[in-house]
C-alpha cells in the first residue's frame, strides 16, 4: 500500500513539474518563432517579396478552419496550419534557389555590360550601374543594392561581396572574387574579363551537356512521385468506396500526410542523386 503511495505521489510531482515547465517551454518557443519570423521578414525584404510571414500563418490559420469545417478532418485543418507556421521558411528558401538560377542566366550578358563599359573607358562601377539600369530584374535588382551601398559609403568590394550572401551562384562567386582580387592587386581587368567570360561560357557549355545525360534519371523523378498518386486517383473515379473510408478515418489522413512527406523526402534525396555538381 505505502509503495503504491509513494508511486502516486511521484507521479503526482512529475505532473506539477511538467505542468509549471509547459508555459515557460511556450513562451521560449514563441520568442525562438517571433526571432525567426522577423529574420525572415528581413531575408523576404531583401528579396523583394512584398509578403509578411505573419500574413502566411493568418492565411494558413483561416484556409485550415474553413477545411476543417467543409471536411470535418481535424487531422487536415491542423497540418494546413502546421505548414503555414514553416510556409516562410519554404517559401524563402525555394525563391533563394529561384532568383540564384534567374541570376546565372543574366550573368554572361551582365559580365559583357561591365566589360563592353572599361573598354569604352569607363570604371567598373559606371558598368554595375548601366547593369542596374538597363537590364531586367532580379539581376539589375542585386546589383541596384550595389550601387545604392556603393553610393552611401560602402566599399565597392564589400558591396560585391554582399551579393554573393544573397545569391547561391558559384559562377557569380568566381567573378565577384576575380574582379575583387584584379582591384585589390591591380593588372589589365578588361582582359581579366575577357577570359573569365570565355571560361563561364564553357562551363555553361559543359553544364547544358551534363543537363541532357541526366534528363532521364530528373524524368524518372516525376514519373515515380505521380504514379502513386496517379493511381489512386483511378481507383477514387472507377471505385469510390474502396478509397472512401481511408480518407474519412482520422488515421487513414495521417497516413496519406506520413506519405506525402516521405514522397517529398524521397524527390528531394533522388535529386541530389541525379545532381552533378561541376
Amino acid at each position: 500500500m505505502m509503495a503504491h503511495l509513494g508511486i502516486l505521489v511521484a507521479v503526482f510531482v512529475v505532473m506539477a513539474g511538467v505542468v509549471e515547465l509547459i508555459p515557460e517551454l511556450f513562451t521560449l518557443y514563441r520568442e525562438r518563432y517571433m526571432a525567426d519570423v522577423m529574420r525572415t521578414s528581413r531575408e523576404l525584404d531583401k528579396f523583394f517579396i512584398n509578403i509578411r510571414p505573419k500574413q502566411i500563418l493568418t492565411i494558413s490559420v483561416a484556409l485550415g478552419a474553413i477545411l476543417g469545417i467543409c471536411t470535418q478532418s481535424v487531422t487536415l485543418a491542423a497540418t494546413t496550419v502546421v505548414l503555414g507556421l514553416i510556409a516562410p521558411r519554404i517559401i524563402l528558401t525555394l525563391w533563394k534557389d529561384i532568383r540564384s538560377s534567374q541570376v546565372d542566366a543574366q550573368l554572361i550578358d551582365a559580365l559583357t555590360m561591365i566589360n563592353n563599359s572599361m573598354k569604352s573607358g569607363l570604371d567598373i562601377a559606371a558598368g554595375i550601374e548601366r547593369i542596374a539600369t538597363t537590364m531586367k530584374p532580379p539581376i539589375s535588382e542585386e546589383f541596384g543594392l550595389v550601387m545604392n551601398a556603393y553610393r552611401l559609403g560602402t566599399p565597392l568590394e564589400t558591396a560585391l561581396m554582399d551579393v554573393t550572401l544573397r545569391i547561391r551562384s558559384r559562377t557569380l562567386e568566381t567573378a565577384i572574387y576575380a574582379i575583387n582580387i584584379q582591384r585589390e592587386t591591380g593588372g589589365n581587368l578588361i582582359k581579366t574579363f575577357d577570359q573569365l567570360i570565355m571560361t563561364i561560357r564553357e562551363e555553361e557549355k559543359l553544364q547544358k551537356k551534363v543537363k541532357a545525360i541526366t534528363s532521364q534519371g530528373r524524368t524518372q523523378i516525376f514519373f515515380l512521385a505521380g504514379f502513386p498518386w496517379l493511381l489512386a486517383l483511378m481507383f477514387a473515379l472507377m471505385s469510390p468506396k474502396f478509397i472512401g473510408p481511408a480518407l474519412a478515418n482520422p488515421w487513414g489522413q495521417i497516413v496519406v500526410i506520413i506519405l506525402i512527406i516521405w514522397e517529398v523526402i524521397g524527390i528531394f534525396v533522388t535529386k541530389k542523386i541525379v545532381t552533378v555538381d561541376l
